[in-house]
């Protein structure tokens, strides 16, 4: 099947790509620019590339959110800086890159900590979104084919495709029973052309953090406990109050050591918009996470992260 054959029957996707790219692109026009070389010259070429794939265990998940999310972006850009641009593309640092263990803070401004005054024309600048041809990733015995999305052209700056599948269930077989991690991980990349040939990897997966918790000395300590300890990379813990199930306040980010337990100052939290109040509860998500950077093709450095999930719902 020729490419714009293919790219025509994904078309109906498109709508899809708006949702993703909407808040990446609302600050258009408050992203910091890469300055020009010269006024007549325009900026070089720079590449980067992320393949995203968030898990949430069956036996934890809470419906809340969704079970398995994929996402792929392979990019190229002028006129811009890398965070200006990862921050269009909604391709933030994790939790663990921005924080330091022990440490809490508003989820929002880690959200906008990227975003600044530009200093040129829109003319200048330039991100293109590349077709990677056909993208699988087997889970465990489950293969999944991740859809290809054509960008709305509300952006002249922005342009291209993007990957994304979101599901609010794992497929069959993905995770075997009894097994503390799914069997196999491996994402399979079919290429187009030699600036991004086809390559398969084989990215680590981390093992779920199993929760429990409570609130101590009369609702003004927090404590989380959680096995197995990986004594590896932190773990990253969001917090947010609900009524009824629904969220209520701000939802607050803490980065902990990976060694089985954590405790927060209740009224520090709250100081930070959680509304940990009588008849709230508190749900707890943990993740933990493994990125392992790859070259291929005019990519280099280019990163996969993957990510476990796990839940837990406190009563106050």
């Amino acid at each position: 099947m020729s490419r714009p054959l293919a790219a025509g029957r994904r078309l109906g996707a498109a709508c899809l790509a708006l949702a993703a790219i909407a808040g990446a692109c609302g600050g258009v026009e408050e992203l910091e620019p890469t300055p020009l070389v010269n006024a007549g010259e325009p900026a070089p070429t720079s590449r980067l590339a992320r393949i995203h794939v968030v898990v949430q265990p069956p036996d934890t998940f809470t419906g809340d959110e969704p079970a398995l999310e994929v996402s792929a972006v392979f990019a190229q850009y002028r006129g811009f800086d890398e965070a200006a641009a990862r921050a269009r593309l909604d391709l933030r640092p994790l939790p663990q890159a921005r924080l330091r263990p022990g440490q809490c803070t508003a989820s929002e401004l880690l959200l906008a900590a990227d975003e600044a005054a530009p200093k040129d024309s829109p003319s200048a600048r330039e991100l293109v979104l590349l077709d990677a041809g056909n993208i699988a990733v087997r889970l465990g015995e489950a293969t999944i084919d991740v859809p290809l999305t054509l960008l709305p052209d509300l952006v002249p700056t922005v342009s291209g495709v993007s990957y994304s599948h979101v599901s609010d269930f794992l497929p069959a077989g993905a995770w075997p029973t009894a097994e503390p991690t799914p069997t196999e991980l491996a994402i399979r990349v079919d290429g187009e052309g030699d600036d991004l040939p086809g390559f398969t990897l084989q990215p680590p997966v981390p093992e779920p953090v199993l929760l429990a918790g409570e609130l101590e000395a009369e609702g003004r300590s927090l404590r989380l406990d959680w096995r197995p300890e990986g004594r590896g990379e932190p773990v990253a813990l969001r917090l947010v109050s609900l009524i009824g199930g629904e969220p209520v306040g701000e939802e607050v980010t803490c980065l902990a050591d990976d060694d089985g337990s954590f405790r927060a100052d209740v009224d520090e939290l709250r100081a930070l918009g959680l509304a940990l109040d009588v008849g709230r509860s508190l749900r707890v998500s943990a993740t933990r996470a493994a990125r392992v950077t790859f070259d291929v093709g005019e990519f280099t450095g280019a990163e996969a992260l993957v990510e476990l999930r796990t839940y837990l719902v406190l009563g106050t």
